[in-house]
């Protein structure tokens, strides 16, 4: 299977429950953990669910095969500094 990317340095089929990510966008950033495992729609797409950790508020992400440019900007690690959590 080829490498399915988010925006940032995430691959899709190395997710996990329990991980934690760094979404950024805006000058914010929201820090998330994995609530499911992603699962393929069986036309390219990938989706899971995640909890923003300040708010509880569940998230559905979701990753086209090739598009990642229009994938949410997800690290593993906390990649910019000076950025608000939300």
């Amino acid at each position: 299977m080829d490498r399915i990317l988010t925006h940032g340095n995430v691959e899709v089929q190395n997710i996990r429950i329990g991980d934690i990510h760094y979404e950024y966008d805006y000058g914010c950033y929201i820090k998330v953990e994995v609530l499911t495992k992603p699962k393929s729609n069986g036309k390219g797409g990938w989706g899971w669910i995640s909890k923003n950790l300040k708010n509880n508020e569940t998230i559905d992400y979701f990753v086209t095969e090739g598009n990642s440019y229009y994938a949410p900007k997800l690290y593993d690690y906390e990649a910019y500094m000076g950025y608000k959590q939300v």
